[in-house]
């Protein structure tokens, strides 16, 4: 292993985490809100914003990509930098934009970007050779980077709706957000990434070692715990994307509340929840990713069956305000146990490279954040607002039956190291 300096062996904190909070500050806080709302503001259709928030989740399924060309060329850092430079693209194309056409391209552009420019992050914490406790410790603090950047941020946005800057402005703020994130990847993660590079290249090495004989075919890929690591990721991101998806639209469609408010409570959720991050953080270094991952993806559920519940039985009705925003509070506690988990799952059960790993879950993630997407935009369209909740109750329950009984009995819940048998070795597929 390279020579560490002692923070980062004690998984301390290193400047370059501050490119989760920047990160947080855009998505999914100001830029998020700003979106979802402009579209909607712009086109009129509820539609239209679930297709521009979709279009930006297929742009990230370029990330494999990304991934691959980082690992291959252990360019981690110039693939961080590109990521980041789309995004910027996007973000100006995006606040003049005025048609369709204008703004698909500009998600696009954006998915692009900050799905890679996640990813590379993920990888710094889990293929940097630290310890498993101090692996998760480093996890939780990205995370809460990221959770204080979207306080932050939320709390930003609703203050900056209040005053009424237009949304060229707000966008050019975004944009200008995005240009710290690049600045910090390119003088920021010179060390990480070079300790990366050198330990990418063992890696490789020890995927080859550890393969099964013969081909490795697309069925083995489902049947392997990875398979099953992505198939329960993806499910989960379709049932969160039901509700957070157009989170600021449905409040205000089903309960009459100002985006500025529900903007606000969100980022209060946040805050509470650093505190669920630095629990979680401890749990993920103790018991190995699948109780932490399970019991979030039940929680969430539950919240979003009891918003469900209270839409059905107070929507509408004046004054109805506090205890739905109460249950988003609960709905966003819960959202750390499932985030400090899946890039731990993902790089326990694969021995392929890291940033190709990592990069295939954010493509797990952008496709079901793009189907999640168009289906919520069309489940509010033509059913209603309150329809939305039962898509995050459904297919959070699928994920939940996935992770205990299809992973669980096979990674076990108190050990990180998966059977090798099990793994989705680095050999050729079958053609």
């Amino acid at each position: 292993m390279p020579n560490d300096t002692l923070e980062e062996t004690q998984g301390g904190f290193q400047s370059w985490h501050l490119i989760n909070l920047f990160f947080g500050l855009i998505w999914p806080s100001m830029l998020f809100v700003l979106v979802q709302t402009y579209v909607l503001k712009v086109t009129g259709s509820a539609a239209d914003a679930g297709l521009v928030m979709g279009m930006i989740g297929l742009g990230a399924l370029a990330t494999p990509v990304f991934g691959g060309l980082a690992d291959r060329y252990r360019a981690h850092r110039p693939v961080q930098i590109l990521a980041f430079s789309l995004v910027i693209a996007g973000i100006l194309i995006m606040g003049f934009a005025q048609d369709r056409m204008f703004f698909v391209l500009a998600a696009i552009l954006i998915g692009f970007g900050l799905a890679p420019g996640s990813m590379i992050s993920n990888v710094y914490a889990v293929a940097s050779g630290l310890p498993q406790e101090v692996e998760a410790r480093t996890v939780a603090s990205l995370k809460r980077m990221t959770f204080i950047g979207q306080i932050l941020g939320g709390l930003a946005i609703a203050g900056l709706l209040i005053v009424g800057l237009s949304y060229q402005v707000l966008f050019l703020m975004n944009a200008a957000v995005a240009a710290i994130c690049l600045l910090l990847a390119v003088f920021a993660t010179r060390t990480v990434a070079a300790r990366v590079a050198e330990l990418a290249g063992q890696r490789v090495e020890t995927a080859h070692e550890a393969a099964p004989p013969g081909k490795f075919s697309l069925g083995d890929f489902f049947k392997s715990v990875f398979g099953l690591a992505l198939l329960a990721i993806f499910l989960y991101q379709l049932g969160w994307v039901g509700i957070f998806g157009q989170y600021i639209n449905f409040y205000a469609g089903a309960f009459g509340i100002a985006p500025s408010v529900t903007s606000a409570v969100n980022a209060v959720g946040i805050l509470l929840g650093l505190a669920v991050i630095g629990f979680a953080g401890k749990w993920l270094g103790k018991a190995g990713p699948v109780p932490v991952a399970s019991t979030g993806m039940v929680l969430q559920g539950v919240s979003a069956l009891a918003l469900a519940a209270v839409g059905w039985m107070l929507g509408g009705v004046s004054g109805a305000v506090v205890l739905p925003l109460l249950i988003w509070i609960a709905f966003r506690l819960t959202v750390p146990l499932v985030a400090v988990s899946n890039s731990v799952l993902v790089a326990r059960t694969s021995v392929g490279g890291a940033a190709q790993a990592q990069a295939l879950m954010i493509a797990s993630l952008a496709l079901a954040g793009a189907l999640g997407n168009l289906l919520s935009g069309q489940l509010a369209e033509n059913i209603g607002w309150l329809a939305l909740p039962w898509q995050t109750v459904v297919f959070c329950t699928l994920a939940f039956l996935v992770v205990r009984f299809g992973i669980a009995p096979r990674l076990g819940e108190g050990s990180n190291e998966p059977e090798p048998e099990m793994l989705l070795a680095a050999i050729k597929m079958e053609e």
